[in-house]
């Protein structure tokens, strides 16, 4: 009778016991499914999203590559007037020509010029008095060329001779390169350039 019994108790403990591991595995692979849906789900958002931007960005990219070289060429850079003495104001002129193979547009009335020189010691910037038209900007083609002027006393600078001899000079001019209705590049156009100051 003791022995039935004790049988009875270790059917009944073994059957505990395979309970026990039964749920404990079913919840194991409960977990592992969670762990894996969660770590899974971001990286398939994440993978649909940068597809996403990359189809966009090669929608939105032209197909042919754009050369930043520069698109426009200075032709002559001078003074106005052209011999400069000692204590005078001046104004800069300078002739441009667009080489590129997009629109190119700028400002280049003599209101509002953005031509602009930058002298060494013999020669001084001065502020002066800003035209208050708005220009619309100029467009120039292929090929085309146009006369961009800085009116000293018209157009907010002011350059002014300060000693005789050579002076040195970096002419700048901004402008913009259109290469489609949506897409348009800023830029800027550098030379060097000598002014020679008589006494």
């Amino acid at each position: 009778m003791l022995n039935i019994l004790m049988k009875v108790k270790l059917i009944s403990h073994y059957n505990i016991f395979y309970t026990l591991v039964k749920h404990f595995i079913a919840i194991n692979l409960i977990l592992s499914i969670v762990v894996t849906f969660v770590l899974l789900v971001p990286q398939v958002v994440l993978n649909s999203q940068s597809t996403s931007v990359n189809e966009s960005l090669t929608n939105s990219q032209t197909i042919e590559p754009i050369t930043l070289y520069p698109m426009l060429k200075f032709g002559q850079v001078k003074t106005i007037p052209n011999e400069l003495h000692v204590g005078e104001k001046f104004s800069i002129s300078a002739t441009i020509v667009n080489t590129g193979s997009y629109p190119v547009t700028l400002i280049a009335n003599l209101c509002d010029s953005e031509l602009y020189a930058v002298f060494d010691n013999k020669v001084r910037e001065l502020n002066a008095p800003e035209c208050k038209m708005v220009s619309e900007p100029v467009t120039l083609k292929t090929g085309e060329k146009a006369i961009v002027q800085r009116i000293s006393d018209l157009s907010g600078i002011t350059y002014k001779a300060l000693q005789e001899g050579k002076s040195n000079a970096t002419v700048v001019l901004p402008y913009t390169i259109n290469v489609s209705d949506d897409v348009s590049l800023d830029n800027y156009l550098k030379n060097t350039f000598t002014v020679t100051i008589n006494s």
